[in-house]
């Protein structure tokens, strides 16, 4: 019974950590949080625009791909959407005077892919190259398939070859050349109308306890105090049982007579 307990304390040791490690805060920031199609997912009919949302608006020169099975690129110039509150807030870290600062986002804000044509059924990937308001790189793909009906391609279509815009790789550059020093100027976005208009600045900071590290691996502590409590209970598994002793505490002895005693 007490080897099944322990065997059971374990499971749920790992589970948690497992939990703590896929569900930790972000530390890049204007992540992508959603899109349609989800990541690994299956249209079944043609759609005219994917959509994909983040936790900040890209800039205009944000750069973004749609190539078919066929390693044909299928996408259109991209538009600015509606933001939307997401059903789940995304939690990232900001390094603010030597010291992991949270912020909470709430809302989503979109970006429109229009699809030119869908060729065929098959695997069909989405890549993007971006960069946040302080200076970090937003990189990152989706893959999903499409199962519905070919459809044609416009007419007068021309298949795009520009990659990303001169503009944007020297930010980004910029950004990893300047460590600890002010975040990239974020380019503008005013080209574009946008229908919900996202804030000037970032979210105000997350009230958070103050635990007095300036490490942001603090939260890695409990998985090693889980993973240090695993072990043990491992090793204790391992001790043989104690030997059953006597009423008088010595090992219970052999109850066959020995070689040449009397039977009463």
């Amino acid at each position: 019974m007490t080897r099944l307990l322990a065997r059971l304390l374990i499971a749920v040791l790992c589970l948690g950590t497992t939990t703590v490690l896929l569900e930790g805060p972000a530390f890049a920031h204007g992540q992508l949080v959603e899109s349609t199609p989800e990541k690994g997912g299956t249209l079944a009919e043609a759609r005219q625009t994917l959509t994909f949302w983040f936790t900040e608006a890209p800039p205009r020169n944000a750069h973004f791909t749609l190539t078919g099975p066929g390693g044909e690129r299928l996408e259109q110039p991209w538009l600015v959407g509606a933001s939307k509150r997401l059903d789940e807030p995304v939690t990232e870290l900001f390094l603010i005077d030597g010291k992991w600062e949270p912020r909470l986002y709430h809302e989503g804000y979109s970006v429109e892919l229009p699809v030119a044509y869908w060729p065929k059924a098959g695997d069909y990937t989405v890549e993007y190259l971006s960069i946040a308001s302080d200076g970090e790189q937003v990189k990152g793909k989706v893959e999903f398939s499409y199962a519905g009906k070919p459809t044609k391609a416009p007419d007068g279509w021309t298949e795009p070859t520009a990659g990303p815009d001169p503009g944007l790789l020297a930010a980004i550059e910029a950004a990893h050349s300047q460590e600890n020093q002010q975040p990239a100027t974020l380019p503008s976005t005013d080209t574009q109308t946008v229908t919900t208009a996202a804030p000037s600045v970032a979210p105000s900071p997350v009230a958070a306890p103050d635990t007095g590290d300036d490490s942001p691996l603090v939260w890695l502590i409990p998985v090693v105090l889980g993973v240090g409590v695993v072990v043990l209970l491992a090793r204790a598994m391992r001790r043989p049982p104690a030997k059953k002793t006597g009423r008088s505490g010595n090992p219970a002895k052999n109850n066959r007579p020995k070689a040449g005693a009397k039977k009463r």
